[in-house]
């Protein structure tokens, strides 16, 4: 016989080697299922945002170090291409929980979407079987009211907020601290079975100070939560899942961050599967899975499992995103065997065996995978309903995310641009929000009003000019460009409210009533808020008190105007949390009952709490001076235009050196005002007084 070959005999003992170890894998496998399904083991859930698989050292990358997800992973089975079904938060944790479909669960979007009743949400399975459920997310992306939270016993997602700007911190929290909540919530709950689901927001933008660095970060206190389980005693006995909802464009097609298109580094992410006493440890499946697959593994009363699915199976994904926002076209994908279709007005076709970074089209060279591919597609696709109306507050802190807050009204059929044409306005969008958030306004308003030359069609570029001339205390061209966003939007009622306000600024208090009473169907308490704030302004005490309704500031405030300051501290007491002016209200009444001492403590933690708004400095300047200590005022001065460079603050410090008999002081600093940036009629009159 020739060298190497086998008789016989060898032939037996290879073919019965090979038996053996396909009985041994198939009896890992189903050691495995069952492990997953464990009725008394911990079931953790870590998601870490934004993250695309190509970014580990677990998947290859070596530009940095995670050493606490390599060491989850030695333990884990690490799946080598998943997916999202949408570049979004909301919608693919929303897939993540109910192992739907964004059509089947109603959300399509970050905003104006609730999860539908009809589906059933993993926390809901898991708590029928009696695990305790506790859900710490680290962005307001994931607020209960959106229905993420259904079936969860206890979910925070209380993070502090800052309303003056557009400040990220408003909008999230570090994820240390959402991993503390999480551990002191373990540590009441590990007596029994539970599912524990922790949301961490790095590497979200904003970076710090880069992508690559946030994911160090995220890292870190995934390596500090699992150091929590093993001291109790946990980890080993847990299943543990750790994913990322989305990718990051990065730029590789044009796209920065995510949520218009679908290319793979916006839909691939990473995805392990640490099963109790680290069955299967080191394994890799190479198979293709999606996040849908996650929440039938973990429930275990289904017939779908991560460890048991099929190899050509198709994978669909979707984003809305540009069609609401912007009033480009939607896309959607499939991928499929070694192909990935991305279906929309200039459809494209790519070959993922060959070309993983999706940098050729192959649609014209390969006309029947993509005729095959389109067809299996159209099941798929349907047709979303518009968004419901959000109020400002969710807009606001949205917007300090970079998400776009209010809609385009596109028809269905309509035809619409292609959104990889237009992602230079995307990116100039995105400039125009962050140096709002720098407090840029002039650049914000000449980014808005450039990028509106271009396309009217966006209503949050209206309003976020509208914003920017406010700061700049162009009180009057605020209110026109919120009404063109109004008019383009009739439905966002965001712009109602927010032309209420700037009317009640303004003391035009049929205007501001008018447009308040567009906003009561569809967001009562905002509504009756200002028409409580408009009836106060009139000294109409009744219909104030009567629209206020349960609200302790506005009830506060309505006291002190009737001259009650003692009933206005009562209510000012019972606010629950330091939102904005409640110190400053809290100052006016001790000040009108003679605590000066206590008046000026909690104008200087107004101050402290809200530094750009000027109102408790020009109390406190008035406050001091009375006390003949004018350093201290004119230190106040000082610190408010350090704060807020604004006409708005050199408007408020010119009228309180009116008040106070300065004069020459305050035209002074009305036409620093006028020099500084063109604020119009109002610095006019202060200069000329």
């Amino acid at each position: 016989m020739p060298a190497g070959s086998q008789g016989p005999a060898g032939m037996f003992v290879s073919m019965r080697s090979t038996f053996v170890i396909a009985l041994i894998a198939a009896a890992a496998l189903t050691c495995a299922r069952r492990a997953a399904i464990d009725p008394s083991a911990p079931i953790i859930v870590i998601s870490i945002d934004t993250l695309r698989s190509d970014r580990l050292p677990a998947y290859g990358y070596t530009k940095i170090a995670t050493p606490a997800i390599d060491a989850l992973r030695r333990d884990a089975i690490l799946f080598e291409r998943a997916y999202s079904s949408c570049p979004l938060t909301l919608v693919s944790h929303a897939s993540l929980f109910t192992g739907a479909l964004p059509a089947e669960h109603g959300i399509r979007d970050n905003i104006g979407y609730r999860l539908s009743e009809k589906t059933k949400t993993l926390a809901e399975r898991l708590a029928a079987k009696g695990y305790a459920t506790g859900g710490v997310v680290s962005s307001v992306v994931l607020r209960h009211d959106s229905g993420i939270s259904r079936g969860f016993s206890f979910w925070s997602d209380d993070i502090e907020v800052d309303p003056d700007v557009l400040s990220i911190g408003r909008a999230q929290r570090s994820g240390d601290v959402s991993r503390e909540i999480a551990q002191t919530w373990i540590a009441q709950n590990a007596s029994k079975p539970f599912f524990l689901f922790l949301h961490l927001y790095e590497p979200h933008t904003p970076y710090e100070p880069t992508y690559d660095a946030d994911i160090v970060t995220a890292d870190a206190i995934v390596g500090r939560f699992v150091a929590f389980l093993r001291e109790r005693h946990l980890y080993d006995r847990s299943t543990i899942v750790l994913l990322s909802d989305h990718g990051e464009g990065l730029g590789d097609h044009g796209e920065e961050e995510h949520g218009i298109l679908l290319y793979r580094e916006a839909l691939q992410v990473p995805l392990l599967l640490k099963l109790p006493h680290n069955a299967s440890a080191g394994k890799s499946i190479a198979t293709p899975v999606q996040l849908t697959d996650v929440a039938p593994t973990l429930a275990g009363d289904g017939d779908a499992s991560l460890l048991d699915v099929k190899d050509d199976r198709p994978l669909y994904a979707e984003s809305y995103y540009a069609r609401f926002h912007f009033g480009w076209s939607d896309l959607h994908s499939i991928i499929r065997g070694g192909h990935h279709y991305i279906h929309g007005p200039k459809p494209e076709l790519f070959d993922l065996t060959h070309d993983a970074a999706e940098k050729t089209n192959v649609l014209e060279n390969n006309r029947r995978v993509y005729a095959s591919l389109k067809e299996q597609i159209t099941p798929f696709i349907h047709a979303a309903d518009a968004p419901a109306p959000i109020d400002p507050e969710q807009q606001r802190q949205l917007a300090a995310l970079g998400y776009i807050g209010s809609t385009v009204s596109t028809k269905s059929n309509a035809p619409l641009p292609d959104p990889k044409e237009h992602l230079g306005e995307v990116r100039d969008i995105g400039e125009a929000f962050r140096s709002f958030r720098e407090q840029r306004f002039d650049d914000t308003l000449k980014a808005t009003t450039r990028l509106l030359v271009q396309n009217r069609n966006m209503p949050d570029l209206w309003a976020l000019q509208s914003r920017a001339l406010e700061r700049l205390g162009r009180t009057d061209d605020a209110i026109a460009a919120a009404k063109e966003g109004l008019r383009l939007s009739p439905e966002s009622v965001n712009f109602a409210l927010e032309i209420a306000t700037l009317a009640l600024q303004k003391r035009d208090l049929v205007d501001a009533e008018n447009h308040a009473r567009l906003a009561l169907r569809a967001m009562p308490s905002e509504a009756h808020r200002l028409l409580a704030e408009i009836a106060l302004e009139k000294k109409d005490y009744a219909t104030a008190t009567r629209e206020a309704g349960t609200d302790e500031l506005l009830l506060g405030r309505i006291a002190q105007a009737e001259g009650k300051p003692d009933e206005a501290l009562r209510h000012f007491a019972a606010v629950k949390e330091n939102i904005p002016k409640l110190n400053f209200y809290r100052g006016d009444a001790l000040a009108s009952l003679g605590r000066l001492e206590e008046a000026e403590a909690a104008f200087r933690r107004e101050i402290e709490l809200h530094p750009s708004d000027p109102a408790a400095y020009k109390n406190l300047i008035v406050l001091l001076t009375l006390q003949q200590r004018g350093d201290e005022a004119t230190k106040l001065v000082f610190a408010l235009e350090k704060a807020s460079p604004t006409p708005p603050s050199y408007i408020a410090i010119a009228e309180v050196l009116r008040v106070i008999g300065d004069d020459k002081g305050a035209r002074y600093w009305a036409s620093r005002a006028r020099t500084n940036r063109p604020t119009g009629q109002r610095t006019n009159e202060m200069e000329n007084r």
